[in-house]
Order: structure tokens, then C-alpha cells, then sequence
């Protein structure tokens, strides 16, 4: 059994262990503060270390879809499909209007297959009525080669008067020898569609018809079929005028060498196309279509396309720049604003 003196002593003790609980609750406490505090800092710090690695890597990895340089800068890349997988087999699906290659009524050309001999006896067959005919149709392009068409102008004295009179050769045909205007077409199809290069141009023509053109003589030839569209132009530009919405753009290319711009204006039906060292004001007021409109006008905020037309912003370089963080939170807000039946 514990003595008075004894008892004291425990309980001073125990109340010695309880006060050093005491502080190093409060210590601890003290330190939990500190580190709770310490976390946010560090949390608060990683975000923004987390937003500045992805605004450098956007920096360094600008292609057109994350910046303003235009699709021809990129660099060639596997590209990636965003189709998702339908579960239907591969082929034409079921409802599906194809485009199967069928026989024809009046082919242009026949050729008979006669049966001479029975193979079973020997026996000519030459003036056997056939029974039946079995018909296979091929497909083909003709003989490919260029025809000459020599125009005859007959002049004729008369004999009354003596006068002199000649007949009118037709009015595209002006020189001694020239191209008519059925392969003119075809150069500046396969130029301007097709984009073939003059050289490879020339090349492709000495392949298919065994006659050569020299590059220089194509590039005539573009330039006739040019002239002869420039009542086009005029059409496309007065349309373009009167258009109720006109959607306008630049882009970058080189020509002989040298950076240019070429500036389109566009509907639905009609587009107009003009090249220009300048990306700027000078280059849609040279251009004048621009300059003109009245009407409202798609376009991507370049300040020199706020002239006197309405305004319409195209947010496709908005939602372009995406991938950065910020456009990101912007193109979000956008799409739900306008999705909500907005503006």
C-alpha cells in the first residue's frame, strides 16, 4: 500500500507526463498547421507549374492547330482518323445507291467471235445460224493521238466583175499552225486542277499522244485560257458583291521564291481567288472587293477586315489554339453559349 508521501509523488509525476503530452500535442498541432499551409503552397505551385509546362509546350509544338501559322508550315505526320467505329462491315452498306458498271444498248464498236468447227466431230460450222449470243461489254478509253484538221479558205475570182472573194476561216483559227481549243482546255484543266508543273505537264502529253509542247508554249496556252475567262472574273466578282454573306481569308504560299498571300472571298457558289504580296489593307483594296461590300462578312478578326461591313467573327483559329489552356476554357464557353440558342 502506497504511503501519503508516495501517492504525491505519483500524481506529481503524472501530471509531469500529462503537461509534456500537453506541449507536444500543441507542437504537433503547431506542425500541422505549418505543413496543412505548407501543402496549399505546394498545391498552389504545381497548378502553376502544370499551366507553364503546357502554355511552353504549346510554344514549341505550333503547328496551324494550336497557332496562327497557316496548314502549309506543318510538318508531315501520321495522320490520325476521328471517324468512330460504326460496327459495320467493310463495302457498300445495305440501302446504299452504287455506281456498278452496266452494259450498254449501242455499244461503238462489235466484235464477232465466230464458231467454225464442232469440236466433237469435226464438222464446219460456218453456215450454222448461232442459237444463241453471249455478250461481255468492255470499258476502255480510245487510242489516244492528236488529229491535224486542215481549214481550206477558197478564194474565187468572179467572173462578171473580176472582184476577188474569199470565205472566213472560223474565228478561233488565226494562225498558219496552232493548237485548237479542245487540247488548250486540257492543259489548263490538267495545270489548275490538277496541278501538274509545266515540265511534268509537257512530259505527261509526249506520253499519252507521242507529240511534244514545250513548257513555254503551255504556259501560252494558260495564259490564253486566263484571258479568255476574265468576263468570268467579272461575273464572280459582281456576285460576290451582292451577296448577302461573304466569307473571307489569307494564306501564305511562295511565289519564284518570294513569300505572297493569296486572298480569297467566297459564298456557297462562287469563289474568288487573287494572289498578293501583301497580306494587308493594300492587298484587298488593289484586289477592290473588299472595300465594296456592303453586306456582312465572315472572317477571323484580322483588324484590316473591320471595314464597313458588318462583322462576323469565325472562330475557327479560335477553337484552332485550342489545345493551349486557356482557348481551351474559351472554346468550351463558346460552344455551350451558342449551343444554348445564343446570339
Amino acid at each position: 500500500m502506497l504511503t501519503v508521501q508516495q501517492a504525491v509523488f505519483t500524481v506529481e509525476g503524472l501530471i509531469g507526463k500529462v503537461q509534456q503530452q500537453k506541449q507536444l500535442i500543441h507542437q504537433l498541432i503547431q506542425e500541422n498547421e505549418h505543413l496543412r499551409h505548407e501543402n496549399k503552397q505546394l498545391r498552389k505551385e504545381n497548378e502553376q507549374l502544370k499551366y507553364r509546362v503546357q502554355e511552353l509546350e504549346a510554344r514549341t509544338k505550333k503547328n496551324s492547330s494550336n497557332s496562327h501559322l497557316p496548314p502549309s508550315s506543318d510538318r508531315f505526320a501520321n495522320t490520325r482518323s476521328s471517324r468512330q467505329p460504326s460496327g459495320n462491315k467493310p463495302g457498300g452498306q445495305e440501302g446504299h445507291q452504287g455506281t456498278t458498271l452496266r452494259q450498254v444498248e449501242h455499244p461503238h464498236h462489235r466484235v464477232v467471235h465466230r464458231v467454225h468447227t464442232c469440236q466433237g466431230c469435226g464438222a464446219s460450222l460456218r453456215e450454222v445460224k448461232p442459237f444463241k449470243v453471249d455478250i461481255r461489254q468492255v470499258f476502255d478509253v480510245p487510242p489516244a493521238a492528236i488529229e491535224v484538221t486542215q481549214h481550206e479558205r477558197e478564194v474565187k475570182s468572179c467572173p462578171h466583175c473580176r472582184c476577188v472573194q474569199q470565205a472566213e476561216f472560223p474565228s478561233h483559227v488565226t494562225n498558219h499552225v496552232q493548237y485548237g481549243p479542245r487540247l488548250t482546255a486540257l492543259v489548263v484543266y490538267l495545270h489548275h486542277i490538277q496541278l501538274i508543273p509545266y515540265k511534268r505537264l509537257s512530259d505527261t502529253i509526249e506520253a499519252l499522244y507521242q507529240h511534244s509542247i514545250s513548257t513555254g508554249t503551255l504556259a501560252n496556252m494558260v495564259k490564253r485560257g486566263r484571258e479568255s475567262l476574265e468576263s468570268n472574273m467579272d461575273i464572280i466578282e459582281d456576285a460576290l458583291l451582292e451577296s448577302n454573306i461573304l466569307h473571307v481569308d489569307e494564306t501564305s504560299l511562295r511565289i519564284n521564291g518570294k513569300l505572297a498571300w493569296v486572298h480569297v472571298a467566297c459564298t456557297s457558289r462562287y469563289t474568288y481567288l487573287a494572289p498578293h504580296a501583301s497580306r494587308g489593307k493594300k492587298a484587298t483594296d488593289d484586289i477592290g472587293i473588299l472595300p465594296r461590300y456592303e453586306g456582312t462578312m465572315m472572317h477571323d478578326a484580322v483588324n484590316y477586315h473591320f471595314i464597313s461591313a458588318q462583322k462576323r467573327l469565325f472562330f475557327a483559329h479560335s477553337f484552332g489554339i485550342s489545345l493551349s489552356p486557356f482557348p481551351k476554357e474559351c472554346a468550351k464557353f463558346f460552344v455551350n453559349y451558342f449551343g444554348m440558342g445564343h446570339g
